[in-house]
């Protein structure tokens, strides 16, 4: 049965990701540019699917990289960053919902989610409403792929190496919800291959068409 949602009970979700040069920087793919395509892929598929779910309201990405303005300065609020660290980047993007009167609760979703659909973020967000503070861990149960939060005053998040014991130890909830769309970040290739019985996303799936061989040499 679905929950009709208003105005205010929905998302304001701050996406930061680094320059598509330097992002990424594990994916081996032999090829600086094909590694730069695939971030930029990850992440348009990530905010594909958040655009299509029911339960946001707003995308506020943050970056310094004009390539991701580009593609995205019509369809999401785009704020700068100095390229000063991921914390940084989060603050920005949680400051600039306060600014513009966000009544809402608050998500932060990496970008690297080419397995995301608008189904399973709408019952991870859903989930997390009832929880002041909480955050999705990913598959391997080190890191996080999202920290949610009731509104902008209330946002938490330790985001990096270890993060997932980070959040549990100041006190977020760890959210079970049955999401492996949006567990499944993409660190190396071989991330991908193992998720084989997920749906990649139409961007993510465009650049390994094109990219073909290299791919396949290169995750083997």
């Amino acid at each position: 049965m679905s929950v009709s949602t208003t105005e205010n009970d929905r998302y304001g979700v701050v996406v930061p990701i680094r320059s598509l040069q330097t992002g990424k920087s594990r994916l081996s793919t032999g090829s600086d540019a094909l590694r730069s395509q695939l971030a930029l892929a990850f992440f348009l598929d990530t905010i594909a699917a958040l655009e299509r779910s029911r339960e946001v309201k707003r995308i506020v990405v943050v970056s310094s990289d004009t390539t991701i303005y580009r593609c995205v300065q019509a369809r999401c609020d785009v704020v700068t960053d100095n390229e000063t660290g991921l914390t940084a980047a989060v603050d920005i993007g949680v400051e600039e919902l306060r600014k513009t009167g966000h009544l809402g609760p608050v998500a932060v979703v990496l970008p690297d989610l080419p397995f995301a659909t608008a189904e399973a973020f709408d019952a991870l967000f859903h989930a997390a409403r009832e929880h002041k503070q909480a955050f999705l861990g990913d598959q391997t149960g080190d890191g996080t792929t999202c920290v949610t939060a009731a509104s902008v005053d209330t946002v938490v998040h330790r985001l990096g190496p270890n993060s997932a014991r980070a959040h549990a130890e100041a006190g977020l909830t760890t959210l079970g919800v049955p999401v492996p769309e949006l567990r499944s970040d993409v660190d190396v290739l071989n991330d991908l291959d193992h998720r084989q019985q997920l749906r990649l996303g139409v961007e993510t799936t465009k650049v390994l068409s094109l990219a073909g061989a290299s791919i396949a040499n290169q995750s083997t």
